[in-house]
């Protein structure tokens, strides 16, 4: 694991600014696929394409974020353009674990046709699971 610091400037963010969401462990980065984890909140995002081959790293990051932080989980998809069953099943599986501790997994940036596999499967209705599509353009 490779843990990196975002700032801006010496002393963060500039004033009046506001905060984005920080990302500072880096849980997965390979030509495919790119996890980074906030340290100090419940927060993943992921860019790529999530399939067979990296599926068990997907659930080594979510059950990583569920250890280090309490709370519901939020997971950032908008730059994942590809996901099999394989990782879809990974979000499901979370979403089970979630639940059963009273949490969810919620996804943001979802795109169209990875929120449609979700409902073609039905897994879109597993419980502890939330999915935010992101707008249409």
């Amino acid at each position: 694991m490779t843990v990196w610091r975002i700032t801006d400037g010496e002393d963060g963010l500039e004033s009046g600014k506001r905060a984005s969401p920080r990302y500072d462990i880096v849980e997965h980065d390979t030509a495919l696929l790119r996890v980074a984890a906030s340290a100090s909140a419940p927060r993943l995002l992921m860019s790529g394409e999530i399939d067979v081959s990296n599926a068990r790293e997907v659930t080594r990051a979510l059950d990583a974020v569920q250890d280090r932080v309490p709370g519901d989980v939020h997971v950032d998809l908008a730059g994942v353009d590809f996901i099999d069953v394989a990782g879809l099943r990974a979000f499901t599986l979370a979403s089970r674990d979630l639940n059963a501790r009273e949490r969810m997994l919620v996804l943001h940036g979802v795109s169209s046709h990875i929120d449609r596999l979700f409902r073609l499967i039905g897994w879109n209705a597993t419980p502890g699971l939330q999915i935010h599509c992101r707008p249409r353009t």
